[in-house]
């Protein structure tokens, strides 16, 4: 199969699942989401500071010249709602959801920054790009650019205005090392032969990997308000 390439321009979808402590999926209720409702998502990798090793001999000169290899400690992420989706917020950073009066299944309405728990959720992140300018491709179905963070923490809410203007949320977190995702719990990409049918990741994410990417032609998930049941494969 020949090396896929492309000009990448829009984010089209964006989805989260809720993790439990060892970064792996929870299954069950109101443990995934889906939504367009972002403005951006900005990766900053951090890397430990490199060790230089240096020594002159006696004459002046160098004889020892060397410097370590830079060393990936996680990727800082951060994100920007244009639409406030309280649950995406509750399994983003952890913060407890404000729900109404609604039987039998009560309906959220907001959430709350509560210092006890605030910062506490686990989650993974993927988000779909566009390719500009494409042709469909073998398959006929169209490609996009798949980017998966698949164990995120420490989630904090940052600065906000409300005023005469569009509202944005803008939320930080990082990665971690340690990721129990696995191939993921579902089909984002397609198999190579005929009849071409949406499967998980070809390769488990491994416990060092803090992001993947890949061009995919798996239909994009549909967006929604809320979330919804992660079922169990």
């Amino acid at each position: 199969m020949p090396t896929q390439c492309g000009s990448m321009s829009r984010g089209r979808m964006m989805r989260l699942t809720r993790l439990d402590d060892c970064g792996t999926p929870v299954e069950g209720p109101a443990s995934t989401l889906v939504t367009k409702g972002f403005v951006q998502v900005v990766t900053t990798p951090e890397y430990q500071d490199q060790e230089d090793i240096t020594q002159t001999d006696a004459n002046g000169d160098t004889c020892v010249d060397d410097q370590s290899d830079p060393a990936l400690r996680w990727l800082g992420l951060q994100i920007d709602f244009c639409n406030i989706d309280p649950n995406a917020i509750e399994i983003i950073t952890g913060a407890p959801l404000v729900v109404d009066d609604a039987a039998p299944t009560p309906n959220a309405v907001g959430f709350r920054w509560d210092s006890a728990v605030l910062g506490t959720a686990n989650f993974a992140l993927e988000i779909w790009s566009g390719i500009a300018g494409q042709a469909c491709g073998a398959s006929g179905f169209e490609t996009y650019g798949y980017w998966l963070y698949p164990y995120v923490v420490q989630a904090q809410i940052g600065e906000y205005t409300v005023a005469n203007a569009a509202l944005t949320l803008s939320l930080t977190a990082r990665t971690s090392p340690g990721s129990g995702w696995g191939v993921g719990p579902y089909d984002v990409v397609r198999d190579v032969l005929t009849p071409f049918a949406p499967a998980p990741l070809v390769t488990p994410i491994t416990a060092t990997d803090h992001g993947h990417f890949q061009f995919t032609d798996a239909p994009l998930p549909t967006p929604g308000c809320g979330a919804v049941v992660l079922p169990a494969p």
